[in-house]
């Protein structure tokens, strides 16, 4: 449906084929710009900097230093800023979630970045908060959702995508770790349904070796992005950029007869 792509940057998400997205995991300014210069290179759609690893994380000039730095190096490739709570799967950081929503404020105001993820299960006002921060600075949200232990129902995960819209998301992330091939087709079909149910992009993945296969054929099912290794992976079963790149060109080429 054309109304659910985003445009970020000449970026499509929600567009035929998913974008591809590599972390930042840097503990370091140094860090992070030289896994940037090694990544952008590869050609990645998408950037998303982890700051939870980031040890200054506590220090808002030393965050926006980065990030400007980070936008330089990153040219016209839009850049999502990700604090991962530890409950989701996160670094333990040195700051409070009070903290975090101040934090997300000036990073917001600064548009430096063009997405910023926040999960649902944080305080209903942090959530509201931030929602409002991001609509008054142009800055898309992602509300998302991670649970490292099982996959949920197939219920359950539609209603976290459709929670997400509710909430005011300008995208909805859901992921999930399986135990076995059953749960990986659970979050498929959830995908599926959502995005039929669903007015806004997804983005969904199942979690480790096990789940790998929808960082590959997510987009057939709603998936509109996936996160790709380009120096270290941020969560388990992200496949190299180069890699996940060849099996996107063969579907496009098989779903249009080539």
């Amino acid at each position: 449906m054309p109304d659910k792509i985003i445009d970020v940057r000449g970026r499509k998400l929600g567009g035929e084929t998913p974008l591809i997205c590599t972390p930042l995991v840097g503990r370091s300014r140094e860090g992070i710009l030289a896994e940037a210069a090694s990544v952008v290179p590869k050609q990645p759609d998408v950037i998303e900097w982890r700051v939870d690893f980031f040890d200054a994380i506590g220090d808002t000039a030393a965050v926006l230093d980065v990030a400007r730095a980070l936008r330089a190096a990153a040219g016209e490739l839009p850049v999502i800023f990700t604090r991962r709570s530890i409950k989701e799967g996160g670094e333990s950081i040195a700051i409070g979630d009070e903290d975090v929503v101040r934090l997300y404020a000036a990073v917001g105001a600064s548009r430096l970045v063009d997405f910023i993820d926040f999960e649902m299960s944080n305080d209903a006002e942090h959530v509201r908060r931030v929602r409002e921060s991001t609509r008054a600075h142009g800055t898309r949200l992602i509300l998302s959702y991670h649970n490292f232990g099982y996959t949920p129902g197939r219920d359950f995960l539609v209603q976290r995508f459709l929670d997400a819209e509710r909430l005011g998301a300008d995208v909805a992330k859901v992921a999930a770790m399986p135990r076995d091939r059953m749960d990986v087709l659970t979050l498929l079909a959830a995908t599926a349904e959502a995005d039929a149910k669903g007015r806004i992009p997804l983005i969904s993945m199942a979690m480790g070796p096990l789940g790998s296969v929808t960082r590959m054929i997510g987009g057939l099912f709603g998936s509109s992005l996936s996160f790709a290794v380009g120096e270290a992976a941020s969560a388990p079963g992200q496949i190299p950029i180069a890699d996940l790149s060849a099996v996107y060109d063969i579907i496009r080429r098989a779903r249009d007869g080539k």
